[in-house]
């Protein structure tokens, strides 16, 4: 029993299972793949270094470029079909055009594929409005933070799966094994899924949506947050793609580095499922906006660590867990901030806002550390952004203390 201590129903049961399998499993496919890029790029016969190098930070954005202008056209369509329709479009999409990748051939054939799974991705957001309009007002956030583990979990487990995958039988077979996993997603959430149906007639004259998201935005504190989230994600995503190439530089056996790639974002991933809860309770007990600074602060000390101190293998997990136990704190923290800035009815449109805002940082952070690798050094994709991010988040913490002096 729930610990509101109401009834939950068998369908809503259902419905939050059945999307965070969605969502797991859809992460988990797009995390595996990632990492891999410059490899695959090199298996298809781009060899020269800088070319990898450009072609990865192309590769990395392109989806999250397209995705920031496909994602308000799909959430009209939602207002008029309901959300189920897009959690299952959106899966069956990245299933699609992850096959589609496995077929390309040229860096501009994935290219276009890479285009097509951000034209179709959207899967949180419609699964944040799903649980939300089908969830008790008691559980929803009970029911968000599950799916927000279930979008760590999925980031964790994906880069070190594909990793090992693509060692053992191979890139292309990873693209097929992502996509017919992503079909059957699909497939599973088009039988099972629930959507009440007052969450599919949009009630425009109801108390939230008066709640417009200009609304939202003309709060400062909110922008400003959203800016933060947006450098966060910048952070995280400028080593991403160029991460195996960094891991090759350290000595790595070729034949190995897929798989010491994954388990390196797998050492980072590792606190985000068990040390958030920290954060969190650190959060209630000193402030939510101080414990989250310190977060942002700690990550961007953390990756500068890594790109100047890392000259070893060894070296860079034990760096790598402990800027995963500092990267684990922003987001949730933020999450948290930004739901309690905004009206009841209006929650789902701030956690929208906010996931644009992290969409916006991985379309600029591959375009980044691309350019870094090339004019600079690979390290640079560490120390650049980590340094940059540490110095905000003593600026913000600063006037935060001035604000409250």
């Amino acid at each position: 029993m729930p610990a509101d201590g109401s009834t939950e129903s068998r369908s809503e049961r259902a419905n939050l299972w059945i999307v965070c399998a969605a969502q797991f499993l859809t992460l988990a496919g797009m995390t595996a793949i990632l990492p891999l890029i410059p490899l695959y790029l090199q298996h298809i016969g781009v060899v020269e270094r800088d070319a990898v190098r450009y072609w990865t930070g192309v590769l990395g954005s392109a989806p999250f470029i397209v995705a920031v202008f496909a994602t308000p056209i799909w959430g009209s369509f939602a207002d008029r079909v309901g959300h189920k329709p897009m959690v299952v479009r959106s899966v069956f999409g990245i299933a699609i055009a992850t096959v589609g990748m496995g077929f390309a051939g040229s860096p501009l054939s994935l290219l276009g594929w890479r285009a097509l799974q951000g034209a179709v991705s959207g899967v949180f957001p419609a699964a944040v409005a799903l649980l939300s309009s089908s969830t008790p007002p008691a559980r929803v956030g009970r029911a968000l933070a599950i799916l927000q583990s279930a979008r760590a979990a999925g980031s964790l487990c994906g880069p070190l799966i594909g990793g090992v995958l693509a060692d053992l039988v191979g890139m292309r077979f990873l693209f097929f094994g992502v996509g017919a996993l992503a079909s059957v997603t699909a497939i599973l959430c088009a039988l099972v899924l629930h959507e009440p149906p007052r969450a599919v007639q949009g009630g425009s004259g109801s108390a939230g949506a008066r709640v417009r998201q200009l609304d939202l935005l003309a709060d400062r504190p909110t922008l400003a947050m959203l800016a933060l989230l947006v450098l966060f994600q910048v952070m995280i995503m400028a080593s991403w793609p160029s991460l195996a190439l960094f891991v090759e530089k350290l000595g790595v056996p070729r034949d190995a580095v897929a798989t010491t790639t994954g388990l390196v974002i797998f050492v980072a991933g590792v606190p985000a499922m068990f040390i958030s809860t920290a954060w969190a309770r650190l959060g209630s007990r000193f402030g939510v906006e101080p414990m989250m600074l310190t977060s942002l602060v700690l990550s961007g000390v953390a990756y500068a660590a890594v790109g100047f101190l890392v000259h070893r293998v060894e070296t860079l997990f034990v760096l790598r867990l402990l800027s995963g136990v500092a990267l684990a704190g922003f987001v949730p923290l933020s999450f948290h901030w930004m739901g309690m800035r905004a009206p009841e009815s209006a929650r789902g449109r701030m956690a929208g806002l906010a996931s644009t805002a992290m969409m916006i940082g991985n379309v600029i952070g591959p375009l980044l550390g691309g350019w870094l690798a090339v004019h600079v050094d690979l390290a640079a994709t560490f120390y650049v952004p980590g340094v940059a991010l540490a110095l905000i988040g003593v600026a913000f913490a600063t006037l935060s203390a001035v604000r409250s002096a």
